[in-house]
């Protein structure tokens, strides 16, 4: 591949070359290639790539129609690699279908428990932050999912980053559909909690009405924040915050 030395500095096509930047290598060229789109499309040496392609292509649907679900906390929860991540475990999930075949396998709500242990920033998790297990608990009959906050102490069970004064603790449940717009998911978020002293146990409880037949999974987020003035700021813009999937419920 080539790459620009000179001044210049383009975008896009002059003829049979593509100029672009990649965020590392810096301004590159390069030159059409590859396989016609209509040959791929009807030559059957090309079927296992006609496979993946549809396959992927509904994982990505998948993929985002859960970012449209999350889209309200993926801006302070998420970092930059989320999306392709999310693509690529929905892509695995696809491939766990029994029963359609390959090119014709899709995201099936049994196996949707591979979600679990899904984090939407790389960089933090809720381990890494607090020492201390946050497991919530589905209640499909009473309709309501409920996390224990214990009680502890922030000098010895959290990662004191510089600047940090608070902490918070949020709660999110979204029922798991294949809707193009799917429904939006319900969260309860602890108070900002001082990074001094005892924190005494608290419990967030969430009311849900998933339907009966549908999956239902649950995130567990952390932010940490500095209090100026009696303002609260995303600690480094939100970079050490850490959300996590940690529990699927799927419906017998």
């Amino acid at each position: 591949m080539a790459k620009q030395e000179s001044l210049v500095k383009m975008r896009g096509k002059v003829g049979d070359l593509s100029f672009s930047k990649h965020r590392s290598r810096g301004y590159e060229v390069r030159m059409k290639g590859g396989v016609d789109k209509s040959r791929i499309a009807s030559d059957p040496n090309f079927q296992r790539t006609r496979e993946n392609n549809a396959e992927f292509g509904s994982a990505n649907k998948m993929a985002k129609s859960l970012r449209l679900q999350l889209n309200n906390l993926l801006r302070y929860f998420s970092d930059k690699s989320m999306r392709n991540r999310l693509t690529s475990l929905v892509h695995r999930i696809q491939k766990a279908d029994p029963v359609n075949l390959r090119g014709e396998r899709v995201f099936l709500p049994e196996n949707a428990d591979m979600l679990k242990g899904f984090e939407l920033n790389i960089g933090s998790s809720l381990k890494m932050i607090l020492a201390e297990d946050l497991e919530p608990v589905i209640d499909r009959d009473a309709e309501t999912v409920s996390l224990v906050i214990p009680q502890f102490n922030p000098q010895n069970d959290v990662t004191l980053l510089n600047g940090a004064t608070h902490m918070q603790v949020v709660l999110v449940a979204a029922e798991l559909t294949m809707q193009e717009v799917p429904p939006k998911p319900v969260v309860e978020r602890s108070a900002y909690i001082p990074l001094i002293g005892e924190h005494v146990e608290e419990t967030l409880q969430l009311t849900t009405a998933f339907d009966p037949g549908s999956a239902a999974y649950v995130l567990v987020g952390i932010g940490l924040f500095q209090e100026v003035n009696g303002a609260f700021y995303p600690l480094n813009n939100g970079s050490y915050n850490a959300m996590s999937i940690v529990e699927v419920d799927i419906p017998d």
